[in-house]
């Protein structure tokens, strides 16, 4: 009988405390200390990564220690500020609620449910409703997860963080995403302008090195009495890569039952399919120039190579800035090769369909 201890280490739901995230020891004392430090803080890097589970794990290490709350925001859906003020305020304590009331048009709590549903009056500004509420937090940490979709009304949302940020000392903000919208205006206002105040902790979290993934996924078999060789493993990081999200779901299948083959074949075809969606979302509006430009990188090339398709040398490096700086799914080597850094997104690449002429 397989271990239901096993099937735990793989669980599909974020890590929520320090025991039980993998491979990140270095990733969460930064993050630790950061808070001590009282500096907001920014967890980057592509999706899969396992930039929710450090947010909680490190969140919920410092509220133990600390005697702090923590409150999680997915902003995944909210483009506009108006719509991300209206999540984090669904989020927070009923007690706030009195104090912003002349902010808000309907507010109803579900049963069972953690949160409300808010809508602000037309008539007020997202900005002073978000300032007020965050300025009545106490002892508390907010977590604003795929922050970077917020892409409207990005000032004045940063002005409202940043000004409870700076006058409520009990108060500590972790961003997670990409480097792009939200935080890349964070990074830039601060470090040019000093707009926001002090600029926030950067931390970086790229995908496991191979030896991790592959500890990981003998860890994880071995609680729920999987044999698994090596020659597996090794193909599981060869086709799908070292980011945790696809490594775990794999890890989730064989322990449930399935073979190795059937494991494997549905996870990369679900990453796969959902790189390929990813890939077409970034393309669109963009010149056919740019289409071709994603798919020469299945199998990496330079820069010279890249302008063969007629882009122009601007929107090129535009381009290029977005998928590695942005994205975190490019890469530039020693010599110069632009390419994938992760397996998954190669293989979609592939299937990307040239337009015709």
């Amino acid at each position: 009988m397989r271990s239901r201890r096993g099937i735990s280490f793989f669980d599909q739901r974020p890590r929520k405390n320090k025991e039980s995230l993998f491979g990140r020891s270095e990733e969460l004392e930064m993050l630790i200390n950061a808070l001590h430090a009282r500096s907001w803080v920014a967890i980057l890097g592509p999706r899969m990564v396992g930039k929710t589970s450090l947010a909680w794990a490190g969140a919920n290490t410092f509220a133990r220690e600390m005697k702090y709350k923590v409150i999680f925001v997915d902003l995944r859906n909210a483009e506009t500020s108006r719509q991300a003020t209206e999540k984090i305020l669904s989020r927070l304590p009923k007690s706030i609620f009195d104090t912003i009331s002349k902010y808000i048009a309907e507010v109803s709590f579900s049963t069972g449910s953690v949160g409300a549903s808010v809508k602000l009056r037309e008539n007020v500004t997202a900005r002073n409703a978000l300032e007020d509420a965050l300025f009545a937090l106490k002892d508390t940490i907010l977590i604003l997860d795929e922050v970077q979709n917020v892409k409207q009304g990005v000032k004045n949302f940063l002005q409202a963080l940043a000004a409870a940020f700076n006058e409520n000392d009990s108060l500590l903000v972790i961003f997670t995403g990409s480097y792009a919208g939200v935080v890349k205006k964070l990074f830039e206002a601060t470090y040019r302008e000093g707009l926001y105040g002090r600029p926030p902790v950067e931390i970086l979290l790229p995908p496991w090195p191979e030896w991790v993934a592959a500890e990981f996924l003998r860890r994880g078999f071995e609680h729920c009495g999987v044999s698994v060789t090596q020659r597996e493993i090794q193909e599981v990081i060869w086709r799908l890569g070292t980011s945790p999200g696809w490594l775990n779901l794999y890890g989730l299948r064989r322990c449930l039952g399935a073979t190795h083959a059937e494991a494997l074949q549905r996870v990369f075809k679900k990453a796969v399919n959902e790189a390929l969606k990813e890939l077409e979302h970034f393309l669109e509006g963009r010149s056919p120039k740019a289409r071709e430009v994603v798919k020469r990188l299945t199998y990496g090339a330079t820069w010279s190579e890249l302008e063969k398709t007629g882009i122009s040398k601007d929107t090129l490096s535009r381009l290029l800035e977005v998928l590695t700086k942005e994205l975190f799914i490019v890469v530039k080597d020693e010599i110069g090769v632009y390419r994938f850094s992760d397996p998954i997104y190669r293989y979609a690449a592939e299937k990307l369909q040239l337009n015709e002429g």
